[in-house]
């Protein structure tokens, strides 16, 4: 390890002996002994809402499960979603906002847009839509290596939508995809007028416009319920899962990119 990550790493570890006490005590504690059941996090109105929204556009066979992860994502060949434990509770998200400087999803608005994402990413393993030429055309290669601190991004673009901040639907086609129907499904009146004179972004819009009418009557195939990460399984302490965290997050100022959301995980 070079020496300047090495003292960032330390600054960044240091935050944990200056947590408040009642804080601290956490730490040892299991992630797992920490959050409860995803049914009684107090999540259901968003949770009812993103269901309410695809049925209301006809993507009435879709079944989506969400459960406790170590951040937001969506397992590879699975129709569910993971939210980070840390936004269960409280002290939980004091933590992460101290220890990292921000908490994903906190506010009502940025949980939708969130969830609406990762539905995008169930969407397409329902429907293997990836494999499709049209696809491909509209988004690009799948098979892209997934590397977001190695995409230079650039905000606004009039090629992309902006549904997460920092120009994240740049980073790979699939991401694009999520994000273009993120902002299809939760702002179907608006977004024809944000982005009517932005052609290219206008299009992927368009296209998934079409893309739904076509896919939403036929069932998708069966799909694993293997839920990776899963929180109430994670043994190790709250500490330990921070460390790792903090390491990553050095990693990522090296690169000198922002924080980013990690849309896919396929192993732990």
């Amino acid at each position: 390890m070079k020496k300047n990550v090495h003292k960032k790493y330390t600054n960044k570890l240091q935050r944990l002996g200056a947590l408040p006490k009642s804080h601290r005590a956490l730490l040892a504690r299991t992630v797992s002994s920490l959050t409860p059941s995803i049914e009684l996090a107090g999540f259901d109105k968003f949770f009812d809402q993103l269901d309410a929204e695809l049925v209301n556009s006809g993507l009435i066979h879709i079944k989506i499960e969400k459960y406790f992860g170590d951040e937001w994502f969506c397992p590879d060949k699975t129709t569910a979603i993971a939210v980070p434990f840390w936004l269960a509770d409280k002290k939980l998200k004091s933590i992460e906002r101290r220890l990292v400087g921000f908490v994903e999803g906190e506010s009502e608005d940025e949980f939708m847009r969130l969830l609406r994402h990762e539905a995008g990413h169930c969407i397409e393993h329902a429907y293997r839509l990836s494999k499709r030429q049209d696809w491909q055309e509209i988004f690009g290669d799948p098979k892209i290596h997934y590397d977001p601190d190695s995409v230079k991004t650039v905000p606004g673009h009039p090629d992309f939508v902006e549904n997460i901040s920092g120009g994240y639907a740049q980073t790979h086609p699939e991401e694009d995809f999520a994000e273009t129907f993120a902002v299809w499904l939760g702002y179907k009146t608006q977004c024809w007028l944000d982005y009517r004179y932005r052609p290219v972004a206008l299009r992927k819009l368009m296209f998934i416009e079409q893309l739904i009418l076509e896919i939403a009557p036929k069932k998708p195939r069966k799909l694993s319920s293997v839920k990776i990460c899963n929180a109430r399984r994670m043994r190790r302490s709250l500490e330990n899962y921070y460390r790792n965290r903090l390491s990553d997050l050095v990693q990522n100022q090296q690169s000198k990119r922002p924080p980013k959301y990690q849309a896919e995980r396929i192993s732990n």
